[in-house]
């Protein structure tokens, strides 16, 4: 990150509202391309759309901001190698966790992945503000609690609504080359 760029609560907000008006036309593209049924057969598309996807954005943020933001609480082999394990495995784990709990909700699957990914952002952060401290990194310094939270929920949904996205084309993809006609809109 520049010396240059300080990090406020203006920022984080405008941030948040620009992120929830994008994930507001992702979830709407989603639930026109998949409905609860075809949400059902993206388990293994999505879990490795999961992976890859938070493999890459682990390995570059972790790369680009490990001098203003990382080193301070993650430890130092995750600099190298440790992303690169830990990215995938943990976008596994919470892709099959959140599908498995949105496929007990069988009319509202896709919503309820959504608050799941919600509630995750909105733990996790609140995990490193209490127990790694990172509100007192000093990038951090002039941004209030409330407004990173209020970002944290519209980011990690946008990720997770481009992981989605990315299964549904995995899916339809590997539909195509099977020789199965695509699933259209609905």
């Amino acid at each position: 990150m520049s010396a240059d760029i300080v990090l406020t609560s203006e920022i984080f907000w405008q941030s948040a509202l620009i992120a929830a008006v994008l994930d507001a036309g992702l979830i709407a593209i989603i639930l026109r391309l998949i409905t609860p049924d075809r949400f059902f057969h993206l388990r293994r598309p999505l879990i490795v759309s999961a992976g890859i996807s938070w493999g890459v954005l682990g390995i570059f943020i972790v790369q680009s901001f490990w001098d203003d933001y990382y080193r301070y609480f993650y430890p130092g082999w995750m600099h190298g190698w440790g992303i690169i394990l830990f990215g995938p495995a943990i976008g596994a784990v919470l892709a099959t966790l959140f599908y498995w709990i949105a496929r007990r909700f069988q009319s509202y699957p896709i919503p309820v992945f959504i608050i799941l990914v919600g509630i995750e952002a909105l733990l996790e952060h609140l995990m490193g503000i209490h127990s790694f401290k990172i509100m007192e990194i000093p990038m951090f310094q002039g941004v209030s609690l409330y407004s990173m939270l209020a970002f944290s929920i519209p980011e990690y949904i946008f990720y997770w609504c481009l992981i989605i996205l990315a299964a549904f084309l995995v899916q339809q993809g590997c539909a195509r080359i099977k020789g199965i006609p695509g699933i259209k809109p609905v």
